[in-house]
């Protein structure tokens, strides 16, 4: 009786070992991996996220400025101060906020005196990168 209690005990410890396989104990600071570094260089693509006004009717100014001129305004990703805005592919008068979020620009009113679809992108006129195009209606 004693050996099948011996037998059974043992059988019993050497289970419990086994389900313990993957036991490390804790790494030294020496031992502890090192993450992958993230890349400094990460790509960033420049992008319109959002813009406005999205239409206007052919010859009607639209957000008005002080100065009497039109202006689009676009929420961006990787807006640079090269940062133009190309409408209908005329380069605007453009100002790029330092933190490259937000641009705006001016419209001369040539370019909505007739109905259409014209399509506008942002250009970095340093790099030569060009955002995503979106639409600008002339009803």
């Amino acid at each position: 009786m004693k050996k099948a209690t011996l037998v059974l005990m043992i059988s019993a410890l050497t289970l419990t070992l086994a389900g313990c396989g993957d036991y490390k104990p804790a790494a030294t600071a020496e031992e502890k991996p090192v993450p992958a570094a993230v890349p400094a260089t990460a790509e960033k693509h420049l992008a319109i996220s959002d813009f406005g006004p999205r239409d206007t009717k052919a010859g009607q100014g639209f957000n008005i400025q002080p100065d009497g001129i039109s202006a689009l305004w676009f929420n961006t990703e990787n807006a640079t101060p090269s940062t133009v805005v190309v409408l209908n592919e005329t380069v605007l008068s453009t100002s790029a906020d330092p933190n490259g979020k937000l641009v705006t620009a001016g419209v001369p009113r040539t370019l909505f005196t007739k109905s259409g679809e014209l399509p506008i992108y942002l250009l970095d006129q340093k790099t030569r990168e060009k955002s995503n195009t979106v639409k600008f209606i002339v009803k």
